[in-house]
Protein backbone atom coordinates (compact mmCIF):
# COMPACT_ATOMS: atom_id res chain seq x y z
CA UNK A 1 0.00 0.00 0.00
CA UNK A 2 3.08 2.39 -0.31
CA UNK A 3 1.77 3.45 -3.35
CA UNK A 4 -0.98 5.17 -1.92
CA UNK A 5 1.30 8.09 -0.01
CA UNK A 6 4.22 8.05 -2.96
CA UNK A 7 4.38 11.49 -4.20
CA UNK A 8 4.36 10.70 -7.81
CA UNK A 9 5.34 13.51 -9.66
CA UNK A 10 8.66 13.32 -7.50
CA UNK A 11 9.73 9.68 -6.84
CA UNK A 12 12.45 8.05 -8.32
CA UNK A 13 12.19 5.75 -10.97
CA UNK A 14 12.78 2.56 -8.76
CA UNK A 15 9.90 3.33 -6.18
CA UNK A 16 7.29 4.06 -9.23
CA UNK A 17 8.39 0.79 -11.11
CA UNK A 18 7.50 -0.64 -7.32
CA UNK A 19 4.46 1.52 -7.41
CA UNK A 20 3.19 0.51 -11.09
CA UNK A 21 3.33 -3.49 -10.34
CA UNK A 22 0.15 -5.18 -9.12
CA UNK A 23 1.24 -8.47 -9.88
CA UNK A 24 -0.74 -11.67 -10.45
CA UNK A 25 -2.09 -14.51 -9.23
CA UNK A 26 -1.24 -18.08 -10.13
CA UNK A 27 -4.82 -18.75 -11.30
CA UNK A 28 -4.77 -15.71 -13.56
CA UNK A 29 -0.93 -16.83 -14.97
CA UNK A 30 -2.79 -19.83 -15.71
CA UNK A 31 -5.61 -18.85 -17.54
CA UNK A 32 -3.40 -16.64 -19.39
CA UNK A 33 -1.45 -19.71 -20.17
CA UNK A 34 -4.52 -21.65 -21.23
CA UNK A 35 -5.51 -18.93 -23.33
CA UNK A 36 -2.65 -18.68 -25.47
CA UNK A 37 -2.53 -22.26 -26.29
CA UNK A 38 -0.53 -23.50 -23.51
CA UNK A 39 -2.44 -26.50 -22.49
CA UNK A 40 0.23 -28.63 -21.67
CA UNK A 41 2.47 -26.71 -18.91
CA UNK A 42 3.72 -23.09 -18.20
CA UNK A 43 5.98 -21.86 -21.78
CA UNK A 44 9.76 -22.30 -20.69
CA UNK A 45 11.39 -21.26 -23.39
CA UNK A 46 11.96 -21.84 -27.32
CA UNK A 47 8.29 -23.03 -27.77
CA UNK A 48 8.75 -25.83 -24.99
CA UNK A 49 6.34 -26.48 -22.32
CA UNK A 50 6.94 -28.22 -18.87
CA UNK A 51 3.99 -30.58 -17.51
CA UNK A 52 2.44 -28.42 -14.73
CA UNK A 53 -0.76 -28.54 -16.67
CA UNK A 54 -0.74 -32.21 -17.37
CA UNK A 55 -2.87 -34.83 -15.24
CA UNK A 56 -2.42 -38.16 -16.30
CA UNK A 57 0.10 -40.20 -14.96
CA UNK A 58 4.12 -39.29 -15.21
CA UNK A 59 7.58 -41.47 -15.42
CA UNK A 60 10.16 -39.84 -13.44
CA UNK A 61 13.71 -40.53 -11.95
CA UNK A 62 13.40 -41.92 -8.59
CA UNK A 63 15.63 -40.47 -6.02
CA UNK A 64 16.91 -44.14 -4.89
CA UNK A 65 19.62 -45.75 -6.83
CA UNK A 66 22.81 -45.66 -8.64
CA UNK A 67 24.32 -42.95 -10.64
CA UNK A 68 23.54 -45.80 -13.83
CA UNK A 69 20.16 -46.22 -12.91
CA UNK A 70 19.11 -42.95 -12.63
CA UNK A 71 21.14 -42.51 -16.22
CA UNK A 72 18.66 -45.50 -17.41
CA UNK A 73 15.93 -44.30 -15.70
CA UNK A 74 16.42 -40.30 -17.28
CA UNK A 75 16.31 -42.27 -20.40
CA UNK A 76 12.89 -43.85 -20.22
CA UNK A 77 11.24 -40.21 -19.02
CA UNK A 78 13.19 -38.75 -22.08
CA UNK A 79 11.25 -40.93 -24.00
CA UNK A 80 8.26 -40.60 -22.21
CA UNK A 81 7.65 -37.03 -22.45
CA UNK A 82 8.97 -36.87 -26.31
CA UNK A 83 5.79 -39.40 -26.42
CA UNK A 84 3.77 -37.55 -24.93
CA UNK A 85 4.32 -33.98 -26.09
CA UNK A 86 3.52 -35.85 -29.43
CA UNK A 87 0.34 -37.14 -28.59
CA UNK A 88 -1.06 -34.50 -26.58
CA UNK A 89 -4.56 -33.34 -27.85
CA UNK A 90 -6.00 -30.19 -25.93
CA UNK A 91 -9.04 -28.35 -27.00
CA UNK A 92 -9.07 -24.84 -26.13
CA UNK A 93 -12.51 -24.30 -24.48
CA UNK A 94 -11.40 -21.51 -22.13
CA UNK A 95 -10.19 -19.24 -24.90
CA UNK A 96 -14.15 -20.02 -26.49
CA UNK A 97 -16.07 -18.88 -23.46
CA UNK A 98 -14.21 -16.19 -23.09
CA UNK A 99 -14.28 -15.22 -26.43
CA UNK A 100 -18.32 -15.55 -26.96
CA UNK A 101 -19.01 -13.63 -23.64
CA UNK A 102 -16.88 -10.59 -24.36
CA UNK A 103 -18.02 -10.74 -28.10
CA UNK A 104 -21.64 -11.59 -27.57
CA UNK A 105 -21.49 -8.90 -24.86
CA UNK A 106 -20.54 -6.19 -27.35
CA UNK A 107 -21.45 -7.10 -30.70
CA UNK A 108 -22.28 -3.42 -31.29
CA UNK A 109 -20.70 -0.43 -29.45
CA UNK A 110 -22.52 3.01 -29.84
CA UNK A 111 -22.81 6.07 -27.32
CA UNK A 112 -24.70 9.08 -26.75
CA UNK A 113 -23.49 12.54 -26.07
CA UNK A 114 -26.26 14.90 -23.90
CA UNK A 115 -26.28 18.24 -23.22
CA UNK A 116 -28.03 18.49 -19.86
CA UNK A 117 -29.92 21.87 -19.06
CA UNK A 118 -30.15 22.74 -22.71
CA UNK A 119 -33.09 24.62 -23.82
CA UNK A 120 -34.69 22.75 -26.87
CA UNK A 121 -38.12 22.89 -29.28
CA UNK A 122 -38.69 19.41 -29.65
CA UNK A 123 -37.04 16.16 -27.60
CA UNK A 124 -34.89 15.25 -30.88
CA UNK A 125 -33.48 18.46 -31.24
CA UNK A 126 -29.84 18.61 -30.49
CA UNK A 127 -27.56 21.51 -29.75
CA UNK A 128 -24.10 23.07 -31.58
CA UNK A 129 -22.05 21.16 -28.92
CA UNK A 130 -23.32 18.33 -28.97
CA UNK A 131 -23.63 17.84 -32.64
CA UNK A 132 -19.49 18.96 -32.74
CA UNK A 133 -18.73 16.39 -29.76
CA UNK A 134 -20.60 13.54 -31.77
CA UNK A 135 -19.16 14.39 -35.32
CA UNK A 136 -15.15 14.69 -33.47
CA UNK A 137 -15.88 11.03 -31.64
CA UNK A 138 -17.30 9.55 -34.73
CA UNK A 139 -14.51 10.44 -36.94
CA UNK A 140 -12.42 9.13 -34.25
CA UNK A 141 -13.70 5.63 -33.71
CA UNK A 142 -12.81 2.66 -35.84
CA UNK A 143 -12.66 -0.77 -36.01
CA UNK A 144 -9.35 -0.85 -33.90
CA UNK A 145 -10.86 1.67 -31.01
CA UNK A 146 -13.37 -1.28 -30.71
CA UNK A 147 -10.45 -4.12 -30.51
CA UNK A 148 -8.73 -2.91 -28.06
CA UNK A 149 -11.85 -1.90 -25.99
CA UNK A 150 -12.82 -5.50 -26.77
CA UNK A 151 -9.35 -6.89 -25.76
CA UNK A 152 -9.67 -5.27 -22.24
CA UNK A 153 -12.57 -7.15 -21.77
CA UNK A 154 -11.02 -10.08 -22.27
CA UNK A 155 -8.53 -9.60 -20.10
CA UNK A 156 -11.05 -8.26 -17.76
CA UNK A 157 -13.22 -11.27 -17.79
CA UNK A 158 -10.03 -13.62 -18.05
CA UNK A 159 -8.05 -12.60 -14.85
CA UNK A 160 -10.36 -9.97 -13.60
CA UNK A 161 -8.68 -6.49 -15.19
CA UNK A 162 -7.83 -5.34 -18.19
CA UNK A 163 -6.10 -1.51 -18.59
CA UNK A 164 -6.56 0.83 -21.75
CA UNK A 165 -4.10 3.70 -22.22
CA UNK A 166 -4.54 6.80 -24.50
CA UNK A 167 -1.25 7.57 -26.34
CA UNK A 168 -0.49 10.77 -28.40
CA UNK A 169 1.73 9.93 -31.48
CA UNK A 170 4.68 12.18 -30.67
CA UNK A 171 4.18 13.73 -34.71
CA UNK A 172 1.72 16.04 -33.22
CA UNK A 173 4.29 17.96 -30.83
CA UNK A 174 7.09 20.42 -32.37
CA UNK A 175 10.36 21.65 -30.23
CA UNK A 176 10.28 24.76 -29.65
CA UNK A 177 13.26 27.32 -29.39
CA UNK A 178 13.07 26.91 -25.09
CA UNK A 179 13.68 23.14 -26.10
CA UNK A 180 9.67 22.57 -25.22
CA UNK A 181 7.28 20.12 -26.93
CA UNK A 182 4.01 21.77 -27.94
CA UNK A 183 1.21 20.96 -30.35
CA UNK A 184 2.21 22.20 -33.36
CA UNK A 185 0.39 25.72 -34.10
CA UNK A 186 -3.23 25.90 -36.01
CA UNK A 187 -3.96 22.39 -35.24
CA UNK A 188 -7.30 21.77 -35.43
CA UNK A 189 -9.52 19.29 -32.80
CA UNK A 190 -9.83 17.12 -36.41
CA UNK A 191 -6.36 16.77 -36.82
CA UNK A 192 -5.22 16.56 -33.14
CA UNK A 193 -7.76 13.13 -32.72
CA UNK A 194 -5.35 11.58 -35.66
CA UNK A 195 -2.79 11.43 -33.58
CA UNK A 196 -4.64 9.98 -30.64
CA UNK A 197 -4.35 6.19 -29.92
CA UNK A 198 -6.29 3.82 -27.73
CA UNK A 199 -4.42 0.51 -26.69
CA UNK A 200 -4.97 -2.24 -24.55
CA UNK A 201 -1.88 -3.41 -22.31
CA UNK A 202 -1.10 -6.98 -23.38
CA UNK A 203 0.50 -7.21 -19.45
CA UNK A 204 -1.86 -4.89 -17.02
CA UNK A 205 -0.32 -6.27 -14.24
CA UNK A 206 2.58 -3.61 -14.77
CA UNK A 207 0.23 -0.52 -14.39
CA UNK A 208 -2.07 0.72 -11.40
CA UNK A 209 -4.63 3.01 -11.47
CA UNK A 210 -6.47 3.84 -8.03
CA UNK A 211 -8.54 6.70 -6.20
CA UNK A 212 -6.56 8.73 -3.53
CA UNK A 213 -8.32 7.50 -0.63
CA UNK A 214 -8.94 11.28 0.45
CA UNK A 215 -9.16 13.57 -2.55
CA UNK A 216 -10.81 10.52 -5.28
CA UNK A 217 -8.55 12.29 -7.49
CA UNK A 218 -7.05 9.61 -10.03
CA UNK A 219 -3.72 7.85 -10.22
CA UNK A 220 -2.02 5.78 -12.58
CA UNK A 221 1.55 4.07 -12.89
CA UNK A 222 3.09 2.18 -15.61
CA UNK A 223 6.16 0.35 -16.10
CA UNK A 224 7.50 -1.50 -19.45
CA UNK A 225 10.67 -1.86 -21.03
CA UNK A 226 11.08 0.06 -24.68
CA UNK A 227 12.64 -0.62 -27.72
CA UNK A 228 16.44 -0.17 -26.12
CA UNK A 229 15.48 -2.28 -23.21
CA UNK A 230 15.09 0.63 -21.07
CA UNK A 231 13.23 0.74 -17.52
CA UNK A 232 10.45 3.17 -18.23
CA UNK A 233 8.15 4.44 -15.98
CA UNK A 234 4.69 6.46 -16.99
CA UNK A 235 3.19 8.47 -14.38
CA UNK A 236 -0.48 10.02 -15.01
CA UNK A 237 -1.73 11.87 -11.92
CA UNK A 238 -4.44 14.66 -10.70
CA UNK A 239 -2.83 17.28 -8.41
CA UNK A 240 -5.20 17.67 -5.36
CA UNK A 241 -4.12 21.36 -5.61
CA UNK A 242 -5.28 22.77 -9.29
CA UNK A 243 -6.56 19.61 -10.37
CA UNK A 244 -4.96 19.61 -13.61
CA UNK A 245 -3.58 15.99 -14.98
CA UNK A 246 0.44 15.41 -15.04
CA UNK A 247 2.00 12.92 -17.39
CA UNK A 248 5.45 11.98 -16.41
CA UNK A 249 7.86 9.86 -18.26
CA UNK A 250 11.35 8.72 -16.50
CA UNK A 251 13.92 6.71 -18.67
CA UNK A 252 16.40 3.92 -16.54
CA UNK A 253 19.35 5.87 -18.12
CA UNK A 254 18.24 9.88 -18.81
CA UNK A 255 18.70 11.95 -16.04
CA UNK A 256 15.99 14.45 -17.86
CA UNK A 257 12.38 13.09 -17.24
CA UNK A 258 9.74 14.61 -19.88
CA UNK A 259 6.33 15.97 -18.08
CA UNK A 260 3.43 17.76 -19.64
CA UNK A 261 0.21 19.15 -17.24
CA UNK A 262 -3.50 18.59 -19.14
CA UNK A 263 -6.43 19.93 -18.00
CA UNK A 264 -8.40 16.93 -18.55
CA UNK A 265 -11.15 17.55 -15.91
CA UNK A 266 -10.05 14.88 -13.13
CA UNK A 267 -9.18 12.40 -16.19
CA UNK A 268 -5.73 10.53 -16.37
CA UNK A 269 -4.47 8.86 -19.28
CA UNK A 270 -5.34 5.36 -18.45
CA UNK A 271 -9.08 3.12 -17.64
CA UNK A 272 -8.90 0.44 -15.51
CA UNK A 273 -11.57 -2.36 -16.37
CA UNK A 274 -12.68 -4.39 -13.64
CA UNK A 275 -14.62 -7.55 -12.99
CA UNK A 276 -15.39 -10.81 -11.36
CA UNK A 277 -13.03 -13.16 -13.22
CA UNK A 278 -15.41 -15.26 -15.43
CA UNK A 279 -12.43 -18.04 -15.23
CA UNK A 280 -12.05 -20.06 -12.13
CA UNK A 281 -9.92 -22.15 -10.59
CA UNK A 282 -12.51 -24.98 -10.69
CA UNK A 283 -13.13 -24.51 -14.80
CA UNK A 284 -9.45 -24.35 -15.15
CA UNK A 285 -9.49 -28.48 -13.29
CA UNK A 286 -11.93 -29.25 -15.69
CA UNK A 287 -10.05 -27.79 -18.73
CA UNK A 288 -7.01 -29.40 -17.83
CA UNK A 289 -9.29 -32.64 -16.97
CA UNK A 290 -10.92 -32.09 -19.98
CA UNK A 291 -7.32 -32.40 -21.76
CA UNK A 292 -6.17 -35.45 -20.04
CA UNK A 293 -8.85 -37.36 -20.98
CA UNK A 294 -8.85 -36.45 -25.07
CA UNK A 295 -5.09 -37.39 -24.85
CA UNK A 296 -6.07 -40.65 -23.35
CA UNK A 297 -8.15 -41.45 -26.04
CA UNK A 298 -6.00 -40.62 -28.39
CA UNK A 299 -2.65 -42.97 -26.93
CA UNK A 300 -5.77 -45.60 -26.72
CA UNK A 301 -6.45 -45.15 -30.44
CA UNK A 302 -3.05 -45.66 -31.11
CA UNK A 303 -2.45 -48.67 -28.92
CA UNK A 304 -5.59 -50.15 -30.94
CA UNK A 305 -3.97 -49.74 -34.30
CA UNK A 306 -0.33 -50.19 -33.03
CA UNK A 307 -0.11 -52.48 -30.55
CA UNK A 308 2.64 -52.12 -28.02
CA UNK A 309 4.33 -55.59 -27.76
CA UNK A 310 6.70 -56.72 -24.74
CA UNK A 311 9.20 -59.07 -23.68
CA UNK A 312 10.01 -60.58 -20.23
CA UNK A 313 13.59 -62.68 -19.74
CA UNK A 314 14.49 -61.15 -23.09
CA UNK A 315 17.88 -59.52 -23.95
CA UNK A 316 17.35 -56.36 -24.80
CA UNK A 317 20.08 -54.32 -27.50
CA UNK A 318 23.04 -53.51 -25.94
CA UNK A 319 26.51 -52.16 -26.76
CA UNK A 320 30.00 -53.10 -25.20
CA UNK A 321 32.12 -50.31 -23.79
CA UNK A 322 35.09 -50.04 -21.55
CA UNK A 323 34.37 -50.83 -17.64
CA UNK A 324 35.36 -47.47 -16.20
CA UNK A 325 35.47 -48.98 -13.14
CA UNK A 326 37.75 -52.07 -14.29
CA UNK A 327 40.27 -51.20 -16.27
CA UNK A 328 41.02 -53.70 -19.21
CA UNK A 329 37.80 -55.16 -19.38
CA UNK A 330 34.34 -54.45 -20.81
CA UNK A 331 30.71 -54.32 -19.23
CA UNK A 332 27.45 -54.29 -21.39
CA UNK A 333 25.48 -51.11 -21.51
CA UNK A 334 21.75 -51.68 -22.45
CA UNK A 335 19.41 -49.35 -24.62
CA UNK A 336 16.76 -47.44 -22.40
CA UNK A 337 13.33 -49.14 -23.25
CA UNK A 338 10.82 -47.11 -25.35
CA UNK A 339 7.22 -47.71 -24.48
CA UNK A 340 3.86 -46.59 -26.40
CA UNK A 341 2.41 -47.63 -29.07
CA UNK A 342 4.02 -49.90 -32.28
CA UNK A 343 7.38 -50.36 -29.81
CA UNK A 344 8.52 -53.52 -28.34
CA UNK A 345 9.86 -53.65 -24.67
CA UNK A 346 12.45 -56.05 -23.55
CA UNK A 347 13.67 -56.58 -19.85
CA UNK A 348 16.43 -58.21 -18.91
CA UNK A 349 16.24 -61.78 -18.30
CA UNK A 350 16.91 -61.97 -14.26
CA UNK A 351 19.39 -64.43 -13.14
CA UNK A 352 20.93 -66.28 -9.62
CA UNK A 353 24.31 -67.70 -9.13
CA UNK A 354 23.94 -71.59 -9.15
CA UNK A 355 25.86 -73.56 -6.55
CA UNK A 356 26.37 -76.90 -5.95
CA UNK A 357 25.87 -78.10 -1.54
CA UNK A 358 29.76 -77.45 -1.29
CA UNK A 359 28.91 -73.94 -2.40
CA UNK A 360 31.00 -73.91 -5.61
CA UNK A 361 29.89 -71.59 -7.98
CA UNK A 362 28.11 -73.61 -11.05
CA UNK A 363 26.84 -70.35 -13.50
CA UNK A 364 24.30 -68.25 -13.59
CA UNK A 365 20.50 -69.87 -13.70
CA UNK A 366 17.77 -67.33 -15.49
CA UNK A 367 14.43 -66.96 -13.49
CA UNK A 368 12.04 -67.95 -15.45
CA UNK A 369 11.12 -68.51 -18.56
CA UNK A 370 10.86 -65.70 -21.76
CA UNK A 371 7.90 -65.24 -22.86
CA UNK A 372 6.24 -62.34 -25.21
CA UNK A 373 3.16 -60.66 -25.11
CA UNK A 374 0.95 -57.32 -25.86
CA UNK A 375 -0.97 -54.48 -24.32
CA UNK A 376 -4.83 -54.45 -25.73
CA UNK A 377 -6.45 -51.19 -25.90
CA UNK A 378 -9.28 -50.82 -23.74
CA UNK A 379 -13.09 -49.77 -24.32
CA UNK A 380 -12.66 -45.80 -24.81
CA UNK A 381 -16.52 -45.23 -23.56
CA UNK A 382 -15.18 -44.57 -20.12
CA UNK A 383 -12.78 -41.87 -21.58
CA UNK A 384 -15.51 -40.23 -23.88
CA UNK A 385 -18.29 -40.48 -20.83
CA UNK A 386 -15.17 -38.64 -18.51
CA UNK A 387 -14.52 -36.21 -21.26
CA UNK A 388 -17.67 -35.10 -21.66
CA UNK A 389 -18.33 -34.90 -18.04
CA UNK A 390 -15.30 -32.20 -17.72
CA UNK A 391 -16.69 -30.43 -21.32
CA UNK A 392 -20.07 -30.06 -19.14
CA UNK A 393 -18.79 -28.76 -16.00
CA UNK A 394 -16.63 -26.18 -17.81
CA UNK A 395 -19.69 -24.21 -19.87
CA UNK A 396 -21.96 -24.82 -16.83
CA UNK A 397 -19.36 -22.46 -14.61
CA UNK A 398 -19.88 -19.94 -16.63
CA UNK A 399 -23.18 -20.15 -18.09
CA UNK A 400 -22.89 -21.55 -21.57
CA UNK A 401 -24.32 -24.81 -21.47
CA UNK A 402 -26.95 -23.72 -24.62
CA UNK A 403 -23.35 -23.93 -26.75
CA UNK A 404 -23.80 -27.96 -26.23
CA UNK A 405 -27.63 -27.89 -27.63
CA UNK A 406 -26.33 -27.15 -30.79
CA UNK A 407 -25.11 -30.04 -31.69
CA UNK A 408 -27.91 -31.92 -29.61
CA UNK A 409 -30.73 -32.58 -31.77
CA UNK A 410 -33.32 -34.07 -28.73
CA UNK A 411 -33.28 -30.79 -26.54
CA UNK A 412 -36.23 -28.95 -26.53
CA UNK A 413 -36.86 -25.58 -27.52
CA UNK A 414 -37.59 -24.77 -24.10
CA UNK A 415 -34.55 -25.87 -22.85
CA UNK A 416 -32.47 -24.33 -24.83
CA UNK A 417 -34.42 -20.45 -23.97
CA UNK A 418 -33.49 -21.51 -20.07
CA UNK A 419 -30.23 -22.73 -21.25
CA UNK A 420 -29.51 -19.02 -22.91
CA UNK A 421 -31.22 -17.31 -20.23
CA UNK A 422 -28.60 -18.25 -18.16
CA UNK A 423 -26.35 -17.21 -20.46
CA UNK A 424 -27.57 -13.87 -20.22
CA UNK A 425 -27.48 -13.44 -16.67
CA UNK A 426 -24.22 -14.59 -16.36
CA UNK A 427 -22.84 -11.64 -19.35
CA UNK A 428 -24.90 -8.46 -17.10
CA UNK A 429 -21.36 -7.97 -15.89
CA UNK A 430 -19.72 -7.69 -19.09
CA UNK A 431 -22.51 -5.95 -20.69
CA UNK A 432 -22.44 -3.18 -18.35
CA UNK A 433 -18.63 -2.95 -17.81
CA UNK A 434 -18.32 -3.02 -21.81
CA UNK A 435 -21.01 0.63 -21.24
CA UNK A 436 -18.78 1.81 -18.87
CA UNK A 437 -15.83 1.46 -21.27
CA UNK A 438 -17.09 3.25 -24.03
CA UNK A 439 -18.94 6.27 -22.07
CA UNK A 440 -15.05 6.51 -20.23
CA UNK A 441 -13.23 6.06 -23.20
CA UNK A 442 -15.00 8.76 -25.23
CA UNK A 443 -15.43 11.38 -22.54
CA UNK A 444 -11.33 11.08 -21.73
CA UNK A 445 -11.22 11.17 -25.75
CA UNK A 446 -13.04 15.01 -25.91
CA UNK A 447 -11.14 15.93 -22.58
CA UNK A 448 -8.14 14.85 -24.11
CA UNK A 449 -8.53 16.55 -27.61
CA UNK A 450 -10.15 19.86 -25.89
CA UNK A 451 -7.06 20.26 -23.77
CA UNK A 452 -4.58 19.67 -26.54
CA UNK A 453 -6.51 22.66 -28.59
CA UNK A 454 -6.40 24.74 -25.77
CA UNK A 455 -9.86 24.89 -25.28
CA UNK A 456 -10.00 22.88 -22.20
CA UNK A 457 -13.18 21.50 -20.80
CA UNK A 458 -14.66 22.81 -24.05
CA UNK A 459 -17.27 19.62 -23.68
CA UNK A 460 -16.81 19.27 -19.94
CA UNK A 461 -20.79 19.91 -19.85
CA UNK A 462 -21.27 16.66 -21.79
CA UNK A 463 -22.85 13.22 -20.68
CA UNK A 464 -21.59 10.31 -22.48
CA UNK A 465 -23.49 7.19 -22.63
CA UNK A 466 -22.16 4.00 -23.43
CA UNK A 467 -24.23 1.87 -25.68
CA UNK A 468 -23.71 -1.92 -26.15
CA UNK A 469 -25.89 -4.00 -28.34
CA UNK A 470 -25.55 -7.39 -27.31
CA UNK A 471 -26.10 -10.54 -29.29
CA UNK A 472 -26.30 -14.30 -28.70
CA UNK A 473 -27.59 -16.01 -31.61
CA UNK A 474 -30.29 -15.40 -34.38
CA UNK A 475 -33.82 -15.58 -33.96
CA UNK A 476 -35.30 -18.72 -35.13
CA UNK A 477 -38.43 -18.89 -37.60
CA UNK A 478 -40.46 -19.58 -34.41
CA UNK A 479 -39.13 -17.01 -32.79
CA UNK A 480 -40.13 -14.57 -35.27
CA UNK A 481 -43.53 -16.03 -35.78
CA UNK A 482 -43.53 -15.05 -32.39
CA UNK A 483 -43.10 -11.51 -32.62
CA UNK A 484 -45.49 -10.92 -35.39
CA UNK A 485 -47.94 -12.00 -33.43
CA UNK A 486 -47.22 -10.02 -30.47
CA UNK A 487 -47.01 -6.86 -32.75
CA UNK A 488 -50.74 -7.60 -33.94
CA UNK A 489 -51.82 -7.98 -30.54
CA UNK A 490 -50.18 -4.85 -29.71
CA UNK A 491 -48.34 -6.59 -26.84
CA UNK A 492 -44.90 -5.45 -28.75
CA UNK A 493 -43.79 -2.62 -31.08
CA UNK A 494 -42.51 -3.03 -34.31
CA UNK A 495 -39.59 -1.23 -33.12
CA UNK A 496 -38.88 -3.79 -30.37
CA UNK A 497 -39.40 -6.58 -33.14
CA UNK A 498 -36.60 -5.70 -35.43
CA UNK A 499 -34.89 -4.88 -32.26
CA UNK A 500 -34.58 -8.47 -31.76
CA UNK A 501 -33.66 -9.58 -35.48
CA UNK A 502 -30.79 -7.09 -35.23
CA UNK A 503 -31.97 -4.19 -37.04
CA UNK A 504 -30.11 -1.56 -36.26
CA UNK A 505 -31.60 1.14 -37.90
CA UNK A 506 -35.32 0.68 -38.51
CA UNK A 507 -36.35 4.50 -40.22
CA UNK A 508 -33.45 3.15 -42.72
CA UNK A 509 -34.99 -0.26 -42.91
CA UNK A 510 -38.89 1.97 -43.52
CA UNK A 511 -37.47 3.99 -45.87
CA UNK A 512 -35.80 1.02 -48.01
CA UNK A 513 -38.77 -1.19 -47.55
CA UNK A 514 -40.97 2.58 -49.14
CA UNK A 515 -38.54 2.28 -51.76
CA UNK A 516 -38.74 -1.10 -52.98
CA UNK A 517 -42.42 -0.88 -52.98
CA UNK A 518 -42.67 2.58 -54.73
CA UNK A 519 -43.06 1.69 -59.21
CA UNK A 520 -40.46 2.80 -61.09
CA UNK A 521 -40.76 5.26 -63.60
CA UNK A 522 -39.43 5.13 -66.90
Amino acid sequence: MKYLTLNLLTAPLSDLVDAAKVGLNATAQQARHMYNGHHLGEPIGGGEENFAYWRGPMVRVPEEGTEADKRRAQGVVSEFQTALRRSFTSTNVLKEVVRRDVSSSSARMSWTIMQPGAQRTQDTDRTELEQEADTLASSWWSAGIEKAIRSALRYARREGRGVLRFRVAGGLFQLGEDKVLRVRAGAQPAEIARYIRLECLDRPENARVWEDPDTLNRRAAYTYKDSAERECVEVSSVDDATGLTHLRILRGDQAQESSVTLNLGGHVHYLELAADPLITPQFLQNQMAYNTTSTMILRNTELAGFLERYGINVEPPYEVVPDPDKPGQTRRVYKAPRTGAGTMTLWRQATYRKADAQGKYLGDEPLGRAQYGRFEPVSPQALITAAEHSQLNMYSEVGQVFALMGKDATASGRSRVVAIADFDVAREDTIALAQAAVRDVVTVFLALVSALANQARRYAQLEVQGTVRARTVPSSPEDRKADREDVTAGVISKATARQRQDIDDPAQEDAQIQKERTPETV
